[in-house]
């Protein structure tokens, strides 16, 4: 099966998370000049029925490491395609079970796919195609300094709305995968609900005029905005265009490291 290679930029997002010293039973665990890092997945929306993705491995690069590139021993769920628009608004599945690494700088995450890459549009399954490129995955620029003894989260948060294309009216889809790093230095985050449902509205997260992220309601109106550095921020709300409600934005929206700013419901009216 034919492995596919891609330079990531600010599209999927990569989220190393610190969970500090503050586990006893963890630093035990870790010989001196050890640390402990885990991955998380999770997804930016999009309208599609599905997104599955052929995940085959995972690596990272450790520069205290004199082989470069650690493997990350993935759990048996990824043996399968997996639908990352399951993991979206805040839901996360884990990669695997945390892994050791020497304590020093991480620069890279690589993710290589398979070939068994499909999208599912109004019930129908396409196959996802990658424009030609290396065999060796996609590699995520990422700085981090692993301390001795720490304990550490890594999410990858697919931008699916952005990683996917139609080839014209060909009938084709194009997989062009976005993915976005960030740290738990950086992990602010905001939730709400906008109502209602016929609205079918999209969302986006603004800090200044740049838009750092998006969202698509829940059934029930919820949102979650994850991996936002600290700030103000302002929600902007773009109702479908071929219904009548108006477009709306919330702005004063103060996010800071380790909270969740909860923003409480939202009615779009006519």
């Amino acid at each position: 099966m034919k492995s596919l290679f891609f330079t990531m930029g600010a599209g999927v997002v990569l989220m190393l998370a610190s969970c500090s010293k503050n586990d006893s039973s963890d630093r035990d665990q870790n010989s001196n000049g050890q640390a402990k890092v885990q991955m998380m997945l999770t997804d930016a929306p999009a309208t599609y029925d599905a997104i599955y993705l052929d995940v085959k491995s995972v690596s990272i690069n450790n520069s205290s490491n004199d082989a470069g590139w650690v493997d990350y021993p993935l759990d048996p769920t990824f043996h399968d395609p997996i639908n990352i628009l399951n993991y979206r608004n805040g839901t996360v599945i884990a990669m695997g079970d945390p892994l050791t690494l020497p304590a020093g700088k991480i620069e890279q995450i690589r993710l290589v796919l398979g070939d068994d890459n499909t999208v599912v549009v109004d019930g129908v399954e396409h196959a996802l195609t990658v424009p030609s490129g290396s065999t060796s995955g996609y590699k995520i620029n990422f700085h981090k300094e692993l301390a001795p003894d720490g304990v550490y989260k890594i999410w990858l948060d697919f931008d699916a709305a952005r990683s996917v294309h139609a080839a014209g009216k060909s009938g084709k889809y194009m997989l062009k995968p976005v993915v976005k790093a960030f740290s738990e230095e950086a992990n602010g985050q905001f939730r709400g609900y906008v109502k209602p449902a016929e609205a079918n509205p999209w969302l986006y997260a603004l800090k200044g005029a740049d838009t750092i992220g998006s969202a698509i309601p829940g059934p029930d109106g919820f949102f979650h905005f994850v991996g936002l550095a600290d700030g103000a921020y302002s929600l902007r709300i773009d109702a479908d265009s071929a219904t009548t409600y108006r477009d709306s934005t919330i702005t004063g929206i103060n996010v800071a490291f380790g909270k969740v700013t909860d923003i409480g419901s939202i009615t779009l009216t006519q």
